[in-house]
């Protein structure tokens, strides 16, 4: 199978009631993980790495290929996706290098800068073919993150979409990236004002550690793809610790067993939350 671009697969996922999720990728085993999950559970999943993610594996184009391999192995729909690119060039280079959807993050600047990057960012996407997701409100935390959290104010919804042209959006409803320093609290009922505003599908970052009923009653609201990382990364590093209590490092075959089987398992158990709706 060939990559989507990310929003046909959100829309797609949205008219049956459901939400993708959007898994971060730092290296093959990762890559492999996550086909064989989408594979496993029948959905559709979305790759996704910020620059400092694939350029831990070569660069984008490097990605490209290890994502393209495992999609065609294991024969699953799948958009690969730029996260966070908080520069033009990492839309560019990501659009030149077989990405099918791309992010520019220009969330913690002010509004007319936001609106001014998001939009040039729209017009590299759409002339190489793909859709572009841009945030409004900021999402805090992570290496990621810069200051505090902003939620995203209803007000500027229409003439941000409008401006930018941006084909996916992601929210700022009360999640943070990381692991969280408090009780999760989203704010349900700003996200209801922000959906009946526009039609683009939307997004939530900072998926990891959220509460699954919360996470459901977006979904039901209109989310249609959520972010994870820290969860499934969290998963692969417990698979280490068990594997240095019985397995040895000089076969790294067979150390990373566990690793890949925890991360395997929590990739299809998140798959299946947010395709399993309560």
């Amino acid at each position: 199978m060939s990559l989507y671009r990310m929003d046909t697969l959100m829309r797609q996922a949205r008219n049956k009631g459901i939400c993708l999720g959007a898994f971060e990728c730092w290296d093959s085993l990762n890559v492999q993980m996550i086909a064989k999950a989408s594979d496993f559970c029948g959905i559709p999943v979305i790759f996704q790495a910020s620059p400092v993610e694939y350029n831990t594996m070569g660069g984008p184009d490097a990605l490209a290929d290890i994502v393209n391999f495992f999609v065609k192995k294991y024969d699953i729909d799948a958009a690969l996706h730029l996260d966070h690119g908080s520069e033009l060039k990492h839309v560019a280079e990501c659009a030149e290098n077989g990405f099918s959807s791309v992010m520019l993050d220009a969330s913690s600047k002010v509004f007319e800068e936001n609106v001014r990057l998001s939009a040039a960012a729209a017009e590299i996407a759409h002339g190489n073919g793909i859709s572009l997701e841009a945030e409004l409100g900021h999402v805090s935390g992570g290496d990621g993150g810069a200051g505090e959290s902003a939620l995203t104010v209803p007000a500027e919804v229409v003439e941000f979409v409008r401006r930018t042209h941006v084909d996916c959006l992601a929210v700022s409803i009360g999640t943070i990236h990381g692991e969280y320093r408090g009780d999760p609290k989203l704010h349900l009922d700003l996200l209801a004002e922000i959906a009946s505003l526009t039609d683009v599908p939307l997004v939530l970052h900072g998926g990891s550690g959220t509460p699954i009923d919360q996470l459901h009653a977006a979904i039901r609201l209109g989310i249609a793809k959520i972010n994870i990382c820290t969860d499934i990364h969290k998963a692969f590093l417990a698979g280490i610790e068990e594997a240095k209590t019985d397995r040895t490092p000089s076969v790294p075959g067979n150390y990373y067993i566990p690793a890949c089987e925890m991360m395997f398992r929590k990739t299809v158990e998140m798959i299946k939350l947010f395709s399993e709706i309560k």
